[in-house]
């Protein structure tokens, strides 16, 4: 039993092959209106992103300091405090933490 290889290309090395030339296109320029449009909304989107963070972290600290205003020690020396406050200053953290990621 005998193997024969079965190709499709020429086998004769007097034979070229010539690359059609790529015709080269020239790079067209982007239009300045419209990259000073994607400007504007890219800069729109990081303000309020920036925004974002700013009153997060603001009022992260805000809850906070309510949280200290609404604590309070009793006679036997138990510090109570309000967990409401600090749940907000916690949500309000991940708000800035989130804004901070995504910017």
């Amino acid at each position: 039993m005998s193997l024969a290889l079965v190709s499709s290309e020429s086998s004769d090395p007097t034979q070229k092959t010539t690359v059609a030339p790529s015709a080269e296109t020239p790079t067209e320029r982007p239009n300045p209106t419209v990259l000073a449009e994607k400007n504007r909304q890219e800069e729109q989107v990081l303000k309020k992103r920036f925004i974002g963070m700013v009153l997060g972290l603001v009022f992260a600290h805000v809850y906070v300091a309510l949280a200290l205003a609404y604590s309070y020690m009793d006679d036997h020396n138990h510090l109570h405090t309000c967990w409401l406050p600090l749940l907000g200053a916690f949500i309000c953290g991940m708000i800035f933490v989130f804004h901070v990621s995504i910017s």
